[in-house]
């Protein structure tokens, strides 16, 4: 039977990328639960030989004990050698290793034959959607699964709602991979937030700047609708096609700050923009002009409320501490039928 429950923490320096956003808010949801942390430097390993490198992850998994269950924020970023190892250690001590997905270099077309493995020897799998899971079968993956659809994003109280919604849009994110701001094929306004680079804008879209994350989340405008899309680029880069299977860390930005979103309507999280009635799901940025058309001041206010509500499930980490306690409920349970089975 699990004894106590565990959750990497990855450290890291503040970034003004999603990336320490993400982890960090899912180990404070696990605090709050009762799961204990494991912190994860990232380091480069390179010259570090295998002795040095078990020892080093000994040393973080030291209070870990047989029956334990670990939820592993993957990737963390250092190696594969690093992860197969952290997971090896942890099985050798007869531990539970779930693997709660962030990332896939698999999912972004990427031939890894690491993570495959990586995933078929952990115990059980977080994913974001259930294409993610039917994807990972099809490759190979038959570690059991479940599904957290969407990230949860914890923001302080001082940042409020705003009960209006105007027909434009704002963008936060990778800006230098958003090549849809260069071509912009709306009328419709466009306010943009994140690191510019050399990237040229088309005339409807300006510029807001670049912050760390709680100074953004003040100066977003809260009365637009938020935009998650994606293109897939000529230079690498198979972005489009990965929003067919991962949660968008920026779809939960938008609707914690109750900003309804617009995504593309073969994402995965399409399904559930789409059932909730969070924003819509289009197959073309030149549909967004008629949209907006068709959309009535009463329709605009039904729908903020509506995402002004469900923005509150994603401020308390609703989604996050449910897969948390199911995943653990789930080990439990097999635990027991394992159990029954070795006693027939």
């Amino acid at each position: 039977m699990s004894l106590a429950n565990w959750l990497t923490y990855i450290v890291e320096g503040k970034s003004v990328d999603s990336v320490s956003k993400a982890r960090n808010d899912i180990s404070l949801i696990g605090d709050t639960i009762g799961f204990q942390r494991l912190y994860i430097y990232r380091y480069v390993d390179s010259n570090e030989d295998d002795r040095a490198l078990i020892a080093r992850i000994d040393g973080i998994t030291a209070g870990v004990s047989a029956g334990d269950m670990i939820v592993y924020q993957y990737p963390s970023y250092n190696s594969y050698r690093f992860e197969l190892n952290f997971l090896h250690q942890l099985k050798k001590r007869g531990a539970t290793v779930v693997l709660l997905i962030h990332d896939s270099e698999l999912l972004r077309g990427n031939n890894i034959p690491e993570e495959l493995n990586l995933l078929n020897q952990s115990d059980w799998l977080i994913t974001h959607s259930k294409k993610m899971e039917q994807q990972f079968i099809l490759m190979g993956v038959k570690t059991p699964m479940l599904t957290k659809p969407l990230f949860d994003y914890l923001i302080p109280d001082s940042i409020s709602l705003d009960s209006s919604l105007d027909k434009s849009i704002v963008f936060a994110g990778n800006i230098q991979k958003s090549i849809f701001l260069s071509n912009w094929p709306s009328k419709t306004k466009v306010a943009a937030f994140g690191t510019k680079g050399e990237i040229e804008f088309s005339k409807q879209v300006s510029y807001g700047g670049t912050y760390q994350q709680e100074e953004l989340l003040r100066r977003m405008p809260k009365n637009r609708f938020g935009i998650a899309w994606d293109d897939n680029l000529q230079q690498g880069g198979n972005y489009q096609n990965y929003t067919r299977y991962n949660a968008p860390h920026k779809v939960s930005l938008y609707l914690a700050l109750g900003l309804p979103v617009i995504v593309w309507k073969n994402a995965a999280i399409a399904e559930w923009i789409s059932k909730y009635q969070l924003g819509f799901a289009i197959d073309s940025l030149k549909e967004i002009d008629l949209l907006f058309e068709s959309l009535s001041t009463d329709e605009l206010l039904k729908l903020k409320k509506r995402v002004n509500k469900f923005s509150q499930l994603l401020r308390k980490g609703i989604f996050t501490r449910n897969a948390l306690l199911q995943v653990e409920r789930d080990s439990l349970f097999k635990e027991v039928g394992d159990s029954e089975c070795q006693m027939e």
